[in-house]
């Protein structure tokens, strides 16, 4: 083999092992951080003084100051809609803010994408909470709130106290998350 075809094959191969270690990292980290409470990661209560203190805009661009939702149990989800676990996991999102947001649940939705594609899928699926944007500078915001990975989605729950009592890269599911809601509220 010589010339051009030979590159293709090196760079061919090269990907291949490139896949298959993003795969075995990703699964790594994943493993290890999928789950976890407060006690098990350094510095959340710090990361939950960070999250109320943020403001982000919500699509139309109007500032949404984090702090609003203090007093309530707050799931916030880290996503992109270029994300597909992300997508997939919202609609489960929908629903269980459809069936607690009266006993005192807001679900927030941290978007790391462009406004307008975050309205277009929120329209999409019909989301009923409240949505927020930012820039690639929020995955600081969950980095202190303990995404190790810098991974999405990622979601931490907090009770109604402010603390982060739950957090999880990669897919919540109802049947997942709604124990944890249930115990908080």
């Amino acid at each position: 083999m010589s010339g051009p075809w030979r590159r293709r094959a090196i760079l061919g191969a090269a990907g291949v092992l490139a896949a298959a270690a993003g795969v075995w990292g990703g699964s790594h980290l994943l493993g290890r951080w999928r789950d976890g409470a407060a006690g098990d990661a350094p510095g959340l209560a710090e990361g939950a003084e960070a999250f109320f203190a943020t403001t982000l805009p919500d699509p139309s661009g109007t500032p949404q100051p984090f702090g609003q939702w203090k007093g309530q149990v707050i799931v916030a989800n880290f996503w992109a809609t270029w994300c597909v676990p992300c997508r997939e996991e919202m609609p489960h999102f929908v629903k269980l803010q459809g069936r607690y947001g009266e006993r005192g649940l807001t679900f927030v939705g941290i978007a790391i994408d462009k406004p307008e594609r975050v309205s277009r899928f929120a329209q999409e699926i019909g989301v009923n909470y409240p949505l927020v944007v930012g820039d690639m500078a929020v995955f600081d915001l969950a980095r202190r709130t303990g995404n190790v990975g810098d991974l999405l989605p990622y979601t931490i729950v907090l009770d109604r106290a402010g603390k982060i009592v739950a957090r999880r890269t990669g897919i919540y599911t109802e049947a997942t998350l709604s124990p944890i809601i249930e115990k908080l509220l």
